[in-house]
């Protein structure tokens, strides 16, 4: 047990690191939309797997050359022998993919309705939401579990609450946030929290029934593709907005691979700084955490997972404060310490 929560305290530091870079992407000339992004680093981390796809399918291509040899003196056997099947790698990859690619998803369009600190508080209901799924599914939560999940959970609500008062918005939060009624943009954030609860518990179901660099390299290309379809998607509204905006047949037309640029226009520029902390993004926070993750998720449940998963806020600004200069204030530290709080009593 004290591997798996070694693997996902390494994970939340991984993620809290993906927070600082992406600032720093965001913060270079002409930087990424969303879509733009998340699709470049699908592919790089898809890379990071080529090495061990190509080493694995030498050895299976020698595997099935054995059993053929083979196969005459095992038929008789098997046939006498019938163990259950599980559901193929690439089926659960597929799934693992889609809960994953909902939640930054569903939490991104949220964030074209609400405010971000309202979005924050709102993302981190996946705290509460997976040992809810976990009990529904059948599974024994502890009740010091659920004091954890609780008590992180007041520590996020610190942490937002801290982001909204240093933020300079016009409209008052305080109001917005304390407001009963959900928006679409509510709806939205809080879809993503439960499809992020999801991709933690059926994680730790099939964690130690599938070897965790195949799936997660499958699930990495599957993950790719989605958001390939998400940048085609948004290029092609743009470039269709583009079109109709056009008023005179002077106007310089526009093609779709100009839609598509646009969604990076600064690609070209400080190509080693940009290129160095985008492969680091993908490499160390996206193919290596998912990995650790499922091998931490081995020994763990959901729900303990997901609250260890919640010091990521809290290595974020550790980083942010050495990279980016950034110093944390006294809600950052007390929400910090409430979250650090919670993951011991949750490993206790």
């Amino acid at each position: 047990i004290m591997i798996g929560r070694s693997c996902l305290v390494f994970v939340a530091f991984l993620y809290g690191t993906l927070n600082v870079t992406l600032r720093m992407l965001y913060g270079l000339p002409n930087p990424p939309s969303a879509p733009a992004l998340s699709t470049s680093r699908g592919w790089m981390a898809s890379i990071a797997f080529l090495p061990y796809c190509a080493i694995s399918l030498s050895k299976e291509a020698i595997r099935r050359l054995n059993k053929n040899n083979s196969s005459n003196s095992i038929k008789a056997k098997r046939t006498s022998q019938k163990t259950p099947k599980s559901l193929p790698l690439c089926v659960i990859a597929l799934e693992l993919a889609f809960w994953n690619f909902c939640a930054q998803g569903l939490q991104n369009v949220g964030l074209l309705y609400i405010k971000s600190a309202r979005a924050a508080f709102l993302t981190q209901m996946s705290v509460v939401f997976t040992p809810i799924i976990s009990v529904i599914a059948g599974c024994q939560v502890k009740r010091i579990v659920w004091c954890g999940c609780l008590v992180a959970l007041c520590g996020l609500i610190v942490l937002s609450s801290s982001s909204s008062s240093s933020s300079n918005a016009d409209v008052d939060l305080t109001e917005e946030s304390s407001s009963l009624s959900l928006g679409k943009g509510d709806f939205f954030t809080l879809s993503g929290s439960l499809c992020w609860s999801m991709y933690l518990y059926r994680t730790s179901v099939v964690g130690d029934k599938y070897p965790e660099v195949p799936l997660q390299a499958v699930k990495t290309v599957l993950l790719a593709c989605f958001y390939t379809s998400w940048l085609l998607v948004v290029s092609l509204k743009s470039y269709h907005s583009y079109q109709s905006n056009l008023i005179d047949e002077e106007d310089t037309p526009v093609t779709f691979m100009d839609a598509l640029q646009n969604q990076w226009l600064g690609w070209d520029q400080n190509i080693a700084v940009t290129y160095t902390i985008l492969a680091y993004s993908a490499f160390g926070p996206g193919a290596l955490a998912d990995v650790i993750q499922q091998v931490g998720q081995k020994y763990v449940s959901a729900s303990e997972a997901n609250v260890i998963l919640s010091l990521e806020p809290v290595f974020t600004a550790t980083c942010a404060s050495f990279v980016l200069s950034e110093v944390m204030t006294s809600k950052e530290s007390l929400g910090g310490g409430l979250i650090f709080l919670a993951a011991i009593l949750a490993s206790s």
